[in-house]
């Protein structure tokens, strides 16, 4: 089992967030003070966002997300002048960003995933509230947005967002490619086969491969850019996402190489939390989900301690983390299955058949449940094995 915590979603989110922006300009949104009123309504705008994104509406996200204010963070302390044919096209660009963005979330909702809002925080090295959101789906694994709470002096308004991924955020992001880009047209070299521009339609070219299950091809794209790009973060973790689908031995030097050009990025927990799932290190898996669950305060992480302690085959511990995700997130499937497959391998059939028939009672149809727990992987076993030979599940098998 490999778990994978690299989100096709940051790149979409940066290529597609490269926004219109005239004239320079003052931010005119302010940090919050820490008080309980302004506690109340940062909780309450945060809610107001995660249901319009369950209703799959980007009107919340939309409503409190300033454009303006981004646009000034992305050229903060770059110098160049707007009236530039070519910075005022890379600057156009898209143009609606903050309904793209909203729009690529409720994608990854509609392909399954969940979105969800974890807390609320005050900052207090920054003096900024946060809230932050959980994306989790079985394919394309954790990740976090923390949105950066300001105020234009009337309404509270969110003008930034750090992603967890990418240990940074997202305007730092854009802001060093924005400097590469006009560094491309001061050189000249725009039309280059290593510029910013061309480097970036090289891997939306190479996503597009991998969509269509040319795995091969779309590593061999992104492994042929050059320029500056290569060494940039996102673009690291971007390959590193299409090398896991295709070689895992190139998958792991990637993720070596982004350790030795970031040795300094604490915050880029989900790295190494995958690096050390393939080397099948354990001890440092625990190591960083404890590291990531103490920043993000986040329990659902449990959920991956449990899939650690089943590949050490401390079924025990399985169990117990299976069991507490069953419990206080119980639309999560993989947590009743994990947790059957726990006490299958300690030979506790009827604890495994009381949740399988859990199952059924919760709704789940007993036929499509029974060819799940006897489908065998590619290489012909079968987790719940022993279960699905034992006299217990023989029994309740034949029932109708």
């Amino acid at each position: 089992m490999k778990l994978k915590y690299l989100n096709t979603i940051l790149f979409l989110l940066i290529f597609q967030f490269v926004i219109a922006f005239q004239d320079k300009s003052i931010c005119s949104c302010e940090l919050l003070k820490e008080s309980k009123e302004n506690d109340e309504k940062i909780s309450a705008i945060a809610q107001e966002i995660e249901a319009s994104f369950h209703d799959l509406s980007t009107d919340g996200f939309n409503e409190y997300f300033d454009t303006e204010s981004f646009k000034v963070k992305l050229i903060s302390n770059i110098d160049f002048s707007s009236n530039d044919p070519y910075i005022r096209g890379f600057l156009d660009g898209v143009g609606d960003a903050g309904n793209k963005l909203a729009l690529k979330i409720i994608n990854e909702i509609e392909n399954g995933a969940y979105y969800n809002l974890i807390n609320y925080r005050y900052n207090i090295v920054e003096k900024a509230y946060y809230f932050t959101f959980r994306i989790y789906s079985e394919e394309t694994g954790i990740n976090y947005h923390d949105y950066k709470v300001c105020s234009d002096g009337k309404d509270i308004k969110v003008n930034d967002i750090y992603i967890y991924l990418s240990g940074e955020h997202l305007s730092e992001t854009l802001n060093r490619i924005f400097k590469m880009s006009l560094e491309d047209e001061k050189n000249n070299t725009f039309n280059s086969k290593g510029s910013t521009l061309n480097s970036m339609f090289k891997v939306m070219n190479a996503q597009k491969l991998l969509q269509e299950g040319k795995v091969r091809q779309a590593y061999e794209m992104v492994d042929g850019i050059t320029g500056p790009m290569k060494n940039e973060k996102f673009f690291l973790l971007i390959k590193a996402l299409i090398a896991s689908s295709y070689d895992d031995k190139i998958y792991e030097d990637i993720l070596s190489e982004f350790a030795k050009l970031y040795p300094d990025d604490p915050t880029l927990y989900l790295k190494l939390i995958d690096y050390y799932f393939l080397k099948e290190n354990y001890k440092m898996v625990h190591i960083y989900l404890d590291k990531l669950m103490f920043e993000t305060n986040d329990d659902f992480l449990n959920l991956m301690k449990a899939h650690a302690y089943m590949l050490q085959e401390d079924f025990i511990n399985a169990e117990k983390y299976y069991n507490y995700i069953k419990v206080n997130y119980p639309a999560s499937f993989s947590a009743y299955i994990g947790e059957m497959i726990s006490l299958s391998y300690q030979n506790r059939f009827e604890e495994t058949l009381a949740i399988a028939q859990n199952l059924v009672d919760d709704g789940y149809d007993k036929n499509e449940l029974i060819q799940f727990f006897e489908e065998k992987e590619p290489d012909g076993s079968n987790q719940l094995e022993a279960f699905v030979r034992s006299k217990t599940y023989k029994d309740w098998k034949s029932k109708s």
